[in-house]
C-alpha cells in the first residue's frame, strides 16, 4: 500500500516535488507505539522556535540513523517539506479530530506525508490513489465507492476514516504499532506469512534479519523521520504560519452539480471546491442516487448553500459512456439525442478524431443549454 519512500525518491521533480532521501542501511529498535486504550497524548501542533523536550506518544530511540534522515531531508529537500507541511494544513483539523475519536497515536497525522505528500489526487505506478496511497483491494472493504464518477480513494474525509479504521484493525491483529505500520504498507497477509516463517512480532527484529519487503523495511522508520521533521517543524528549519486549520462542511445535494456553474454562482473559487472534493472524476458532482456531499470550507458553506437554492441553477442529468470500438461522436451524440457540440463543452479534452476504446465520455442527457 502507498507510494513508499523509495517510489516518491524515483518520482523527482513529479507532481509532489522532490523526491525523498534514500534510507540509511542501519537497523535500529524502539519502543512500540502506545496502543490505543493507553494513548492520552493529545495532538500536537506544530511549533516554530520550540525550545526543550520533544513529546510523542511514544519513546524515539537515541540511534543516529534518524538524526542521518532529518538532516538529509533538511539540506536536499527542504522545499519538498515546507510543501508537504503547507499542504497538511488543510486536512489536519479532519485527521486529527478522527484519530482522537478513534484513541489511535496521534502521530499517524504524519502518514500522509510519507505516503503521498500530503496530495488528495497522488496516484501510484500501482495504482494506490489519495492522501493515504489506498489500494482499491484495501479500500473497497471499508465501503469506498470506485466507479465511473468517483474514486472516494482520494475523497480526504472517507479515505481518512477508512485509512485509521485499517490502522487500527492491524494493530488488532499483531498488537503492535511497528508491526500495524509494516502491514499497512506491505498487506497483512504478506507480514503474516513473514511472521509464520520466521516467529515473533518484532518488526525491528525482522528488519535486522532482512525478510521484510525492501519498501517495508524502510518505511517506517522513513515515517518516524517525517514525525520528527513534521511534529516541530519550526525547530527543523520550516517555516509556520499563523493559519488555522479549515473546518470542513458537508452540503448534501440533490442533483448533479457543474463545480464551475457553482463558483461562478457563489463566488467561491474552482480550486477550492476541486480541492475538496478530489474524488470526483470530472468537474461535475454524481447524479442524486448517489446521495453526494460537497465537502467546502466552513467559511464558503453559506454563498454555496444559497447557490444551490437559487431556481436558475442548471438541473441536468448525466451519463458516463464507456467508448466501445467503432465509437464515433457523432454516434454518440445520436445515441443519447444531445448535441455534439454539448458533448465536447463537458468533454474539454476530448479529440472526437481519437476516441481511446474504454475511454469515458460524459454526456449530458438533457440538450438545452445553461444560461449560466
Amino acid at each position: 500500500m502507498g507510494m513508499g519512500w523509495n517510489l516518491l525518491r524515483r518520482k523527482a521533480l513529479t507532481s509532489i516535488g522532490v523526491a525523498l532521501v534514500a534510507a540509511g542501511a542501519s537497523a535500529w529498535a524502539g519502543a512500540a507505539l502506545a496502543p490505543p486504550a493507553t494513548t492520552d497524548v493529545g495532538p500536537l501542533p506544530p511549533a516554530q522556535g520550540h525550545v526543550g523536550a520533544e513529546l510523542y506518544s511514544f519513546t524515539f530511540p537515541d540511534e543516529d540513523v534518524i538524526d542521518r534522515f532529518v538532516d538529509g531531508l533538511r539540506s536536499r529537500h527542504a522545499d519538498w517539506l515546507q510543501a508537504v507541511l503547507d499542504r497538511s494544513l488543510r486536512y489536519r483539523a479532519i485527521i486529527s479530530r478522527a484519530i482522537s475519536e478513534r484513541g489511535l497515536p496521534p502521530e499517524l497525522r504524519c502518514l500522509p506525508a510519507a505516503e503521498s505528500g500530503f496530495q488528495a489526487r497522488a496516484t501510484s505506478p500501482r495504482g494506490a490513489a489519495g492522501l493515504w496511497q489506498l489500494m482499491r483491494n484495501t479500500a473497497s472493504p471499508y465501503g469506498l465507492r470506485m466507479d465511473q464518477w468517483v474514486d472516494e480513494r482520494r475523497d480526504f474525509w472517507k479515505a481518512t476514516e477508512a485509512s485509521l479504521d485499517k490502522l487500527a484493525e492491524n494493530y488488532r491483529i499483531f498488537g503492535d504499532w511497528y508491526m500495524a505500520l509494516a502491514a499497512y504498507n506491505c498487506g497483512v497477509g504478506k507480514l503474516s506469512a513473514i511472521v509464520r516463517k520466521y516467529p515473533g512480532n518484532d518488526y525491528w527484529a525482522l528488519r535486522r534479519k532482512g525478510v521484510l519487503p525492501r519498501e517495508t523495511s524502510a518505511f517506517v522508520p522513513q515515517f518516524l523521520a517525517l514525525t520528527r521533521i513534521l511534529s516541530y517543524p519550526g525547530r527543523y528549519g520550516l517555516e509556520v504560519g499563523w493559519d488555522t486549520a479549515p473546518a470542513w462542511s458537508r452540503i448534501p445535494l440533490d442533483r448533479c452539480v457543474d463545480l464551475r456553474i457553482l463558483s461562478v454562482k457563489s463566488g467561491v473559487p474552482l480550486d477550492v471546491l476541486t480541492a475538496g472534493n478530489a474524488e470526483l472524476n470530472f468537474l461535475l458532482t454524481p447524479p442524486a442516487s448517489y446521495k453526494y456531499a460537497l465537502k467546502v470550507p466552513e467559511e464558503y458553506s453559506q454563498p454555496v448553500e444559497k447557490a444551490l437554492a437559487e431556481s436558475d441553477m442548471p438541473l441536468l442529468d448525466f451519463r458516463v459512456h464507456l467508448v466501445a470500438e467503432g465509437d464515433t461522436l457523432s454516434g454518440i451524440a445520436r445515441k443519447y439525442r444531445v448535441d455534439m457540440d454539448l458533448i465536447q463543452e463537458f468533454n474539454p479534452n476530448l479529440v472526437p478524431r481519437v476516441l481511446r476504446i474504454g475511454a469515458k465520455v460524459l454526456v449530458p442527457v438533457a440538450p438545452a443549454r445553461s444560461s449560466g
